[in-house]
């Protein structure tokens, strides 16, 4: 495992309020419910476990908020913002908290993108600051079956360098479909997800961000992380995500020993 101690420019700003310790907001859900490129504007609080990675106040990539102390996002990127829905502009209602700690996953690979995740311990837990606006997304079990076809959402600011969270569909696609794209470069720690056609992915900017999909019980899970793609929306090229269920014994074994 690789840990970083991150200087004083990583920063986490959340918006002011509680969640009571002794029963802290359950996973992956929302207070509304509401049905990148190819993508549409989100509003407020739809997408409550996004987050934004930046350094000196610039956004760099996505991330999702996973517990009350942790976020995951790609190992390829590391101030970090939860329940922020406008990339300019600041809410009366925000306050900053630092990033205690990085966790590269020990196996990261910089060239295949292999292992491409990374868990930011907040300095303080995110339930005593963060309202409504921001909930943990669930985390899979490890034996959580990812059906092809089955419907799920990536979030991001993206190349369109909209101040917007923007919001996009895409299908998850089948291991022969991923690797008939992309051959070899695909392992078992990747997933792909999108459209043959095109037109809809998530692209420079949205890497780290989450790829949600949502349960019978209405409850969102991690599926993926933003990784890697050739081009943004191209024909037969999916988008390539971190499999969270190949990594969930790793996530979970970085937060119970710190």
């Amino acid at each position: 495992m690789v840990t970083h101690s991150p200087p004083q420019l990583y920063t986490l700003t959340l918006k002011r309020g509680s969640w009571p310790p002794a029963n802290p907001s359950p996973c992956g859900l929302r207070q509304f419910s509401s049905r990148i490129v190819g993508g549409t504007d989100a509003s407020e609080g739809e997408w409550p476990w996004q987050a934004s990675l930046q350094v000196r106040g610039n956004h760099i990539c996505g991330g999702a908020l996973i517990s009350s102390q942790w976020v995951v996002s790609a190992a390829h990127f590391w101030t970090v913002y939860l329940g922020k829905l406008l990339l300019n502009r600041n809410s009366p209602t925000e306050e900053v908290a630092r990033v205690q700690h990085i966790h590269l996953h020990q196996y990261y690979d910089d060239e295949s993108h292999d292992y491409d995740l990374a868990l930011l311990k907040l300095d303080r837990p995110a339930y005593t600051l963060l309202t409504g606006h921001s909930r943990p997304a669930c985390l899979p079990p490890p034996t959580h079956q990812l059906e092809p076809g089955l419907l799920c959402w990536v979030t991001g600011w993206g190349a369109l360098a909209s101040n917007v969270l923007q919001k996009v569909d895409v299908r998850l696609v089948s291991e022969e479909d991923c690797v008939r794209s992309y051959g070899y470069l695909v392992t078992p720690r990747m997933l792909c997800a999108g459209y043959r056609i095109g037109e809809k992915d998530a692209c420079q900017g949205d890497s780290g961000g989450p790829l949600v999909c949502q349960e019978p019980s209405g409850r969102w899970f991690l599926a993926g992380v933003v990784s890697w793609g050739k081009g943004c929306g191209r024909p037969d090229y999916y988008g390539v995500y971190t499999r969270i269920t190949r990594l969930t014994d790793w996530i979970k074994q970085v937060i119970s020993n710190p």
